[in-house]
């Protein structure tokens, strides 16, 4: 077995050295559809905004479970933003995307990318009374499709003794990648002793094809800390996955001297991992969240069709049928809806970010 590394950019400014290529993996496009269901959670601890989320599931009635946005950036957008960072290091960068649930993305940038992109996926996974998720890289272009309908069917009508054997066929495609995605990440709605039971479960059960456990560039260092001791239980590496989802490059990476996506499955397969965390991992959950949000909410004139958040923000009324909150208000939306994205876009935006960094930084946020 080999060793996993876990580096810090801020702590270590050579940490660069002696690797040829950086990995970004799990990070996501216009392609994923992502609940709004975790939003008053995570909003509620930053002052006026919080009245703000209050009022509308109060007053307004909004069920924040039957709305749902799509991340703003295109695949090509993406994969550029990600390819910067890690060439900004002096390294030759390659580039995961893996969306919830599907594969478009690896598929466009198969035929319009200057550089060879993997088709990967984000996979959700219900077990028991729990979700988990897997990241399946490096998936054959010519069985993709294929296998993105199996893993679909099993998504919309569980059959947990069928996981193993799409697992184990997987793990026979000797250039795949499969990685147990943020493993103690609750799904909303979830209870952590129905999750930790699941957890134990499919650890027992599956853990053989499990290639590696993700620290995640979004997720509270107690986590990743806590994935770092579960994956040495288990004889695993752990491997970065940023999990981006607006226009923050990935705060963490993988560093290999791996010249190809296949020869860096296979340094994985062996065991040998070292992760690189990045500056913006430091900064409170808080402040990258609400940046993200601005970045969300934000107008994109180059994107005909989904310029405005308006255009990429779903809502799924009595009748079943989703319309964006473009179509629901006909172009005019209301006053109160404009004001909240608009305070967001204020609070999240890069003048008042600093401010909103020292205040945050105080909640004691436990940073490595």
């Amino acid at each position: 077995m080999g060793v996993s590394t876990v580096k810090f950019q801020w702590r270590e400014p050579g940490s660069v050295d002696g690797f040829r290529s950086g990995v970004c993996l799990h990070g996501h496009t216009m392609h994923s559809r992502e609940c709004l269901s975790f939003l008053p959670r995570h909003l509620h601890p930053v002052p006026g905004i919080s009245q703000l989320v209050s009022y509308f599931q109060c007053a307004r009635g909004v069920d924040f479970a039957r709305a749902w946005w799509t991340p703003p950036l295109t695949p090509a957008c993406a994969l550029s933003l990600e390819r910067k960072q890690i060439a900004d290091l002096g390294l030759q960068p390659m580039v995961s995307l893996t969306d919830h649930d599907d594969i478009e993305a690896g598929f466009a940038l198969g035929i319009t990318a200057s550089q060879d992109t993997p088709v990967s996926v984000e996979w959700t996974v219900p077990f028991e009374r729990s979700i988990f998720h897997l990241g399946i890289h490096n998936i054959p272009r010519n069985r993709a499709r294929r296998w993105m309908a199996a893993m679909t069917d099993y998504r919309l009508a569980p059959c947990e003794a069928m996981l193993p054997g799409i697992l184990d066929e997987f793990a026979g495609i000797s250039d795949v990648l499969i990685v147990l995605n943020h493993p103690f990440w609750l799904e909303e709605g979830v209870a952590e002793s129905d999750h930790h039971r699941a957890l134990e479960r499919i650890l027992r059960e599956c853990v053989r094809w499990f290639d590696a456990f993700e620290l995640n560039g979004t997720r509270c260092w107690k986590e990743n800390a806590d994935t770092i001791e579960l994956a040495r239980a288990h004889q695993r590496p752990v491997i970065s996955g940023g999990d981006r989802h607006a226009c923050e490059p990935s705060a963490c990476i993988n560093l290999t001297n791996a010249r190809s996506v296949a020869e860096f499955v296979s340094e994985i397969h062996d065991g040998h991992s070292s992760i690189l965390f990045m500056p913006q991992y430091r900064k409170p959950m808080a402040q990258r969240i609400m940046e993200a949000s601005h970045d969300i909410l934000r107008t994109y004139p180059d994107y005909p069709g989904r310029e405005r958040w308006a255009d990429r923000i779903f809502y799924s009324g009595k009748d079943g049928a989703a319309r964006t909150v473009a179509q629901i208000w006909q172009g005019r939306e209301p006053w109160w809806l404009t004001g909240a994205a608009a305070a967001v876009q204020f609070f999240g935006g890069t003048r008042f970010s600093p401010a909103l960094g020292w205040l945050l930084a105080e909640r004691g946020e436990s940073h490595p």
